[in-house]
């Protein structure tokens, strides 16, 4: 973004101010010229005058097309504006008693061209234009127009430098968020866990499946089923891995930390497991009744 708006500015800092727009004004004793320019003009006006055409050159000017207006006055006939490398030429043709006189506005950022009688011109009292700067006429060196141009671009590249710092900071927690390590859904973080109590030292059954979830101990019972006792934070869990996940009971206190104790344990929960390899489709409710008893905390 940046880029592009010194992209934008680039021809202002080669060529000087750029011409917006310019109006005609036919008036009964006169007619005006009103350019406008986007930034304050401070080139220098050179006219001559070959017969009936007025040759005007305003340098360190620029614009993006030629352009052409037909006024049928008796003071302007038409007006041609064209860039002519680092400059712009504006070509008039005028009656021969018609002279021109030029003035900027307060802030720069409009210059006139008054087309009016010659007689009605030189008694006036203006500087004659001709191999003169504009540098001369009424300016205000601090306007408030170029204050605000330059308080604008500021703001503008402030926006820019807090829309980078947003987007860089939005890139690091995403890959902060894809690096986190996955905790499974039983043992989410969010859930309240019991305040911590003197726990058994891990023994060397312990494998770390990641999430903090560490297997103590593990035994088959068939090609498709397995019992196992998992450590997370504080907590023991003895879980049915097979086709379901199936909780079977939860220990804070008097963990297994053998295998003869993960065997006696296994023992005393014989019923419960043959219970649940030998349930028939007709004791699905009081199936789940023993899901719901021996997912609770105890």
């Amino acid at each position: 973004m940046r880029y592009l708006i010194l992209l934008l500015l680039l021809p202002a800092f080669l060529w000087g101010a750029k011409i917006l727009s310019y109006n005609v004004y036919d008036r009964n004793d006169r007619v005006d010229v009103m350019l406008t320019f986007d930034t304050p003009y401070e080139g220098v006006l050179r006219q001559n005058r070959q017969g009936n055409t007025l040759i005007i050159k305003l340098e360190e000017a620029f614009i993006d097309a030629p352009k052409v207006k037909d006024v049928n006055s008796k003071y302007l006939e038409k007006l041609t504006i064209a860039p002519q490398g680092e400059h712009i030429e504006i070509v008039a043709q005028v009656s021969q008693d018609v002279a021109m006189q030029a003035s900027k506005t307060s802030d720069s950022y409009g210059l006139r061209l008054r087309f009016m009688p010659s007689t009605a011109a030189a008694s006036a009292e203006t500087p004659p234009v001709d191999e003169t700067s504009l540098a001369g006429l009424p300016t205000k060196s601090n306007s408030e127009f170029e204050q605000s141009y330059y308080v604008v671009i500021v703001i503008m590249l402030i926006g820019i430098a807090i829309l980078f710092w947003l987007k860089q900071n939005i890139a690091k927690r995403t890959a902060t968020m894809n690096t986190e390590p996955k905790t499974p859904w039983l043992f989410n973080k969010t859930a309240k866990e019991p305040k911590p109590t003197q726990q058994a030292a891990p023994t060397k059954a312990q494998t770390d499946i990641g999430g903090g979830v560490h297997i103590r101990f593990q035994k088959s019972l068939d090609a498709n089923n397995t019992v196992a006792m998992l450590d997370y934070g504080t907590m023991s869990y003895l879980v049915l891995l097979g086709a379901n996940t199936i909780l079977l009971d939860k220990f804070q206190d008097n963990i297994p930390v053998t295998q003869n104790d993960f065997e006696t344990l296994l023992q005393s929960k014989h019923r419960e497991l043959d219970g649940y390899f030998q349930l028939a489709p007709t004791q699905d409710e009081a199936f789940d009744s023993y899901k719901e008893k021996a997912s609770g905390v105890y």
